[in-house]
């Protein structure tokens, strides 16, 4: 058989007897003619530790076995491999899967016999007994720190600093990523459009991945969560809570999202993925589009499959509204995408065509922005001071100032006087963005019978936030209404 040797030698062993590297080298290639074994290669650590495996002719010896090099690994003894037992029981774990023998020249530890493998066999299992017994206890300090509302350790997610303070200006990215999720985007749609307002993620893009983990995480609901592995040994990120056993824990963190919100997003989630919200980018308004009737989002479906006169197949774009999918709660009519494509045109053109009334109303809009503007910054103001003035209660309870009943009480009026401030910069900014640009309308009208699929999509996606439909028709059927009495009520432009 062929043999790697393996000799290493710490700091202080370069010149004891029998562990210096010539004293290793000759005992084991004695050892080796006496086996009748021949010699691969010498592989030599000098001067190096055995806390762990990154070792540079280690490394070397793996890389060789993975060619199959060798048939047994040969050391002088078993402390000269590693010391970690753990360390040894995943050397012999990728010993085995490539069918490589391991001896130790002065000890028991060996491979080659029945009764070496029994041995060794024994102290992997004590191995990994250790290990399991260390990991019971460390899982069961970390359930006992998530009931007790202590977040375990490890890196905060994005949006707080590691002191579990809250970055408001990521917070409220996230938030806004919320917001287009609920409003009928799907995770890729909304990394898009983050993506393309420069609203990144420190610096890096946002993925549909990790979209979809910030969404779902309830650490910005104030819940800590932990979760067992999949039966494999893996962690698993998206579908945590249906996919594995998990723990749950109120947390003492500032939160993004109130619970409410957090509820109404996982089951806003589990309808899309199980009510045949569809994923295909062709659905040019899907994410915009809003229900007249009850201001829903309307998503892109595709009809059944139907015969054409000449035999062929083909299905139908369209859009329902998600309450009238979900609970029939809604008797707006379904609409076939050319006929929300026929709609949007017309009112594009209708705005252009006017340009007279696009002008003033900019002007109007225009001469208002400072006001806008200065509003905005004397709400931020007064958030500032709701923040001061909730100190100033937590301090005067601190010191018994004031009762729990009392502090219960000014803390729901701040609240209640935070939510109508953020209510009123909310719809100020969105006057802000009330006008279109009339040179992108007429941009858009010109370029939309040249674009493909995709393209109209960003376009829409790039214009507007918000486009409503209104008919008065509730029982619309068959192919021949494809284009009945409708019309857009409202556009909201980015």
């Amino acid at each position: 058989m062929r043999v790697a040797v393996y000799i290493r030698v710490s700091t202080d062993m370069q010149v004891e007897d029998g562990f210096s590297i010539e004293g290793q080298r000759t005992r084991l290639t004695s050892y080796a003619a006496s086996q009748d074994w021949e010699i691969h290669d010498f592989y030599i650590d000098e001067g190096q530790s055995a806390k762990d495996l990154k070792r540079p002719e280690m490394e070397r010896m793996l890389s060789d076995m993975e060619e199959h090099k060798f048939d047994v690994v040969l050391v002088y003894k078993l402390d000269r491999l590693t010391r970690s037992v753990s360390d040894l029981h995943d050397l012999l774990k990728r010993f085995d899967k490539r069918s490589v023998k391991f001896k130790s020249a002065t000890e028991i530890f060996d491979t080659t016999t029945a009764m070496g493998r029994l041995f060794i066999t024994i102290v992997a299992a004590m191995a990994e007994w250790e290990r399991g017994t260390i990991s019971e206890r460390v899982r069961f300090g970390i359930e006992q720190m998530i009931l007790e509302g202590k977040r375990p350790g490890g890196v905060l997610p994005y949006g707080y600093t590691q002191d579990s303070e809250l970055i408001e200006e990521e917070a409220e990215i996230i938030r806004y990523a919320r917001k287009l999720y609920m409003s009928g985007l799907g995770y890729q749609s909304v990394a898009v459009r983050l993506n393309r307002e420069g609203k990144l993620r420190r610096g890096k893009l946002w993925t549909a991945a990790t979209v979809t983990y910030t969404l779902e995480n309830p650490f910005y609901a104030g819940i800590l969560r932990l979760g067992s592995k999949l039966p494999g040994g893996n962690y698993v990120n998206h579908g945590r809570d249906d996919r594995v056993k998990c723990l749950y824990g109120d947390g003492e963190h500032p939160v993004i999202f109130t619970r409410l919100e957090y509820e109404e997003t996982k089951e806003y989630m589990k309808r899309r993925t199980s009510g045949g919200f569809s994923r295909v980018q062709t659905y040019w308004f899907s994410g915009v589009l809003r229900c007249g009737r009850c201001g829903a989002a309307m998503f892109g479906k595709m009809s059944n499959k139907r015969k054409r006169t000449d035999g062929s197949l083909v299905r139908t774009p369209y859009y329902i509204c998600s309450n009238k999918h979900a609970n029939k709660s809604c008797d707006m009519p379904t609409f076939r995408q050319i006929h929300v494509e026929h709609l949007f045109m017309e009112y594009i053109k209708q705005v252009t065509t006017d340009q007279e009334t696009v002008k003033q109303v900019a002007a109007t809009m225009q001469n208002n922005e400072i006001k806008v503007v200065d509003e905005i910054a004397l709400a931020k103001k007064e958030l500032k001071k709701i923040a001061e003035r909730r100190e100033k209660w937590q301090y005067m309870f601190v010191e018994g100032l004031i009762t729990k009943d009392q502090i219960r009480k000014r803390i729901m009026e701040e609240d209640a006087a935070e939510e109508e401030i953020k209510k009123h910069m909310a719809e100020n900014k969105n006057m802000m963005s009330a006008v279109p640009k009339s040179d992108d309308l007429k941009e858009l009208d010109q370029l939309w019978p040249e674009m493909d699929d995709e393209e109209k999509k960003d376009m829409i996606f790039t214009l507007c936030s918000k486009i409503v439909l209104h008919t008065d028709e509730t029982n619309v059927k068959g192919v021949k209404n494809k284009f009945f009495d409708a019309y857009i009520g409202e556009v909201l432009y980015n």
